[in-house]
């Protein structure tokens, strides 16, 4: 399995971290997998809860015909993580960063096709679906140790390969909530970041399907349809929490997790939903970035939620200023999640 994972070691760890005399930062002190051998054993042994592996791709996001630039976030996403202080908040000793899935060969060849023509829209879903091979494979792992993975993408994409790791090592259908201005359940016309969930759901891998922030303006009648005439799948739109403002993100998302009831769930994150953010499809209106840390936070708390995905960030796509926000970005993500989930236990 090491053949498709790069395995991140600690001098990798401390060229991401500003260690200062006197502090112990996360990149310090978190847990690595520092040989080859049963990948999941050694999760296992360390004793880690939480399990960050990065996806550094965005051929997912090219088969849907989006703007490349998310395989550059995950330096970014690192080093937000590893400079996080260790302290009374929030401690290494819960934490391992694993490691960054093989991707270049799928990327090389990605950046080779046109996105103008059939045959190059073909070859990219073909190479998602190589890409859910692999992510399926890692996640997997992280699962069967008992740990909860944190993937940091990457494409919306990965969210099909996820859901079907879990499928593979428990037997049974995760739900999802999905705090997202698109519902990312378009056709089934070949693997991409926009149907992830239509894949997973029409395969039986996805059971309860809720989305959080929905923007009315940029889901066809087609999807609106679907969402609306299957009673797994529920949705809020943005329109109704922040324009007209007839229900709160609180309640939004706590009517979500009243919907998934005591299924275990993934947390999804696009970070499409967050103006001023670097992604693909960037809006200048949505929720804000404490909106997004309050959903992973308040998702965390429950205890059948089962793991974090956080996508479309794209450092590529980034300003001077945002290069240096990113880090924050992800570290305060991470950090919420593992606090979340970690009180839940002292409820």
């Amino acid at each position: 399995m090491t053949e498709i994972l790069h395995l991140f070691d600690r001098p990798f760890i401390l060229s991401h971290t500003s260690v200062r005399e006197g502090e112990n930062k996360l990149g310090q002190t978190l847990k690595l997998v520092e040989r080859e051998g049963d990948l999941s054993a050694q999760i296992s042994e360390s004793g880690a809860r939480f399990v960050v592996v990065f996806a550094p791709e965005d051929v997912g996001v090219r088969a849907n015909l989006g703007r490349p630039g998310a395989s550059e976030t995950w330096p970014y996403a690192l080093k937000g993580i590893c400079n996080l202080q260790d302290n009374l908040f929030l401690r290494g000793e819960h934490l391992m960063i694993l490691g960054a899935i093989e991707t270049a060969d799928l990327m090389e060849e990605a950046q080779r096709l046109r996105e103008d023509s059939p045959e190059g829209i073909a070859a990219l879903r073909e190479l998602t679906s190589q890409l859910d091979d692999r992510v399926r494979q890692i996640v997997g792992a992280i699962f069967t140790a008992g740990a909860f993975p944190i993937v940091i993408g990457g494409g919306h994409n990965n969210v099909y390969p996820i859901l079907a790791a879990w499928y593979d090592t428990h037997e049974s259908v995760l739900s999802a909530i999905n705090f997202d201005p698109h519902a990312d359940y378009r056709a089934m016309e070949g693997r991409h970041s926009g149907n992830g969930f239509r894949y997973a759901h029409e395969e039986g891998i996805l059971d309860k399907y809720a989305i959080i922030g929905l923007h009315e303006g940029y889901n066809s009648q087609d999807m609106m349809n679907l969402l609306r005439s299957d009673p797994d799948l529920r949705y809020s739109t943005f329109e109704d929490i922040a324009v007209r403002r007839i229900i709160s993100l609180s309640e939004t998302i706590q009517n979500s997790l009243d919907f998934i009831e005591d299924d275990h769930f993934g947390i999804e994150l696009d970070l499409d939903a967050i103006p001023g953010i670097p992604v693909s499809a960037a809006t200048p209106t949505g929720l804000t970035f404490e909106d997004a840390r309050h959903y992973v936070y308040s998702c965390a708390k429950r205890k059948n939620s089962s793991y974090l995905h956080l996508c479309e960030g794209s450092a590529g796509l980034a300003n001077d200023l945002q290069k240096t926000e990113l880090p924050k970005v992800y570290g305060a993500l991470v950090a919420d999640l593992i606090k979340g989930s970690l009180e839940s236990e002292n409820d």
